[in-house]
């Protein structure tokens, strides 16, 4: 029995479809590019290598020959990409997901709903409390809020603050 072969080197063929964001912050440089189009551009080259390539694309004034002068361009990840990598989640996520209950929220928590239609509200807290009791959960209330426009029980709760 063979074990599988560990991918060390993120090639471009892995960020088709996706976008490749670079960042040189000493050249105030921020930039995002087509994964696809770098790939048929390119080919399927490693992400390290490609490095150069990108700071001639962004006209980066720094020299990639001398040592001091080099250019610090390199990738940068979304906080939603950092958080598919390593497996993070919210922590509003984690409190729904371990069963938060209506009594549990601070007064400047808002509950906000928002169905896979794309609608979304802000829900009355104290009417929830009123019709379910301030021990339900929030993970059970999802299943039971009604969607007014694709009327589907299909919605998620997401806790956020009040603007100050």
């Amino acid at each position: 029995m063979t074990k599988p072969k560990m991918k060390m080197v993120e090639t471009l063929a892995d960020r088709k479809g996706r976008k490749v964001n670079v960042i040189c912050e000493e050249c105030e440089i921020l930039r995002s590019f087509d994964g696809t189009a770098l790939f048929e551009e390119h080919g399927d080259v490693s992400m390290p290598g490609l490095l150069g390539d990108l700071a001639k694309a962004v006209r980066c004034d720094r020299s990639k020959s001398g040592f001091y002068n080099r250019c610090t361009l390199h990738y940068y990840f979304t906080h939603d990409e950092w958080a598919d990598r390593t497996g993070l989640v919210s922590r509003d996520e984690f409190e729904i997901a371990t069963g938060k209950r209506l009594a549990d929220l601070q007064e400047w928590e808002v509950l906000t709903a928002r169905c896979r239609c794309g609608r979304y509200g802000t829900l009355n807290r104290k009417a929830l409390e009123r019709r379910c009791g301030r021990e339900a959960r929030l993970k059970d209330l999802a299943g039971r809020l009604r969607c007014k426009e694709c009327k589907r029980c299909d919605s998620v709760i997401e806790i956020s603050s009040l603007p100050r």
